[in-house]
């Protein structure tokens, strides 16, 4: 009778739920001076529309879903001085193309592949597009069930992708004069 109960009891506390990647681990915090003050970028990016994610099915596996995903890259321009406030000279799109996911193992390695495109807002002409492919491992030491290594690998390839992008838009920002917003007619 004990040997079925504790069976039963170790496969209870070995499975877990599946849950969807967090916010604030797939968020990008400050790097050091990324953008100057007197870019054009500084404070002029708005997040405007962000497609791709999944919503996780707690009996399988974990997901980024587009949500999340959306409030994660305004966090990280937010950190980063990129975010605009009231009026924004560009517009962000960024669509999640997927995420390569292990099906099990002991260090779960993720890949996120997005594709980010940034536009001037007043005419819609493109002024930075990539797309970048990011890999995470979560190591076996991180988390013991496989369910949170896997979100935690998940969270940290979306923060990876994100610092990408923010590292490679600044860098096409320090060869390229962005156009200087359009100053409304009276």
């Amino acid at each position: 009778m004990r040997l079925p109960l504790l069976a039963c009891l170790a496969i209870a506390t070995l499975s877990a739920c599946a849950e969807p990647a967090r916010v604030t681990g797939m968020t990008v915090s400050r790097q050091a001076e990324l953008v100057p003050k007197t870019s054009p970028l500084a404070n002029a990016i708005c997040v405007k529309r962000v497609t791709g994610g999944e919503k996780t099915d707690p009996l399988w596996t974990s997901e980024v879903d587009s949500p999340s995903f959306e409030q994660a890259l305004n966090l990280s321009l937010a950190n980063n001085n990129l975010k605009g406030t009231s009026t924004c000279a560009f517009d962000l799109n960024a669509n999640l193309l997927g995420l390569a996911q292990p099906t099990a193992g002991f260090n779960m390695t993720v890949t996120s592949n997005v594709n980010y495109s940034l536009l001037e807002r007043q005419s819609q002409a493109p002024y930075f597009q990539t797309t970048v492919k990011t890999p995470f491992t979560a190591e076996f030491g991180t988390a013991f069930a496989g369910v949170e290594r896997l979100r935690l690998a998940n969270e940290g390839s979306i923060r990876a992708n994100i610092s990408q992008f923010l590292g490679e838009l600044i860098e096409h920002q320090k060869t390229t004069t962005p156009p200087e917003p359009a100053v409304p007619s009276s």
